[in-house]
């Protein structure tokens, strides 16, 4: 595995994702710049994708300050990866005294797909399916939350479809039971919003829907497929192939 190729498509594919979800309003030194407000988590409120020349990391690190600061995030933060330039830039971060965060990235290169077997279904959603997606994904993700963060989510399912991912609804004997999505971008096939309902957990529903992920993905012709895993999810990714490749870092600081 190009373990510098695969960090920077995976960035590419969640870093557009991202700011077509969110608020976005630079591109300044040619980073992606993520604003999310409604999200108070550090890594949906970041620059990513940093390529920059050694001596413009102080100026980068300042504008990413005033920027987040005139937006009223609390915290400022910066994305690294295998791919980030200068390598050097974890380094400088700490040393400024940033507090870092990892997420687990997992890659999966092609092998064999298992069957969808009965009584699970798996269909791409059709346009006038999302708000069932989103019902589904507001009854894992989302139990209890405020009407701000719905308005959110229920965007981030219209968005996302409308700039080419795939939603998948899952059936148990018919009943929906679970979602997921694919994102292919740049060479790299995302996924994204792997959901179960309790009440069918542990009856291969989600195996399902990777399963036929992964189908499309190919067929898509993505080189690879990418996702950030909870702990819950990581054996079933690693039943069907996915490797843990690297971590990201988000370096935050408070404004």
């Amino acid at each position: 595995m190009d373990l510098i190729r695969v960090a920077d498509l995976w960035e590419a594919n969640q870093e557009y994702l991202r700011q077509q979800l969110g608020q976005s309003q630079s591109r300044r030194y040619g980073a992606h710049w993520v604003l999310m407000p409604e999200s108070p988590f550090p890594r949906f409120n970041h620059v990513g994708r940093i390529r920059v020349k050694p001596e413009e990391v102080a100026g980068l690190i300042a504008e990413c300050r005033a920027f987040f600061r005139a937006e009223g995030i609390p915290t400022y933060c910066l994305m690294v990866s295998p791919a980030t330039q200068p390598a050097s830039l974890a380094d400088e971060l700490r040393s400024r005294g940033f507090r870092c965060q990892t997420q687990t990235v997992m890659v999966w290169e092609g092998g064999e797909i298992p069957p969808i077997r009965q009584p699970v279904r798996v269909e791409r959603a059709r346009p006038d399916q999302l708000d069932l997606v989103f019902f589904l994904l507001q009854r894992v993700f989302y139990p209890g939350a405020p009407l701000e963060s719905l308005e959110a989510g229920r965007r981030g399912v219209e968005v996302s479809a409308a700039i080419g991912a795939i939603h998948y609804i899952a059936y148990w004997e018919n009943r929906p039971a679970g979602a997921g999505m694919l994102f292919p971008y740049a060479a790299m096939g995302g996924v994204y919003n792997m959901a179960t309902l309790p009440e069918f957990r542990r009856r291969g529903v989600a195996t399902a829907v990777l399963s036929a992920i992964l189908t499309d993905a190919q067929t898509l012709g993505c080189e690879y497929v990418g996702l950030t895993p909870t702990l819950m999810g990581r054996p079933l990714y690693r039943r069907l192939g996915f490797r843990v490749a690297y971590h990201e870092r988000y370096y935050a600081q408070r404004v």
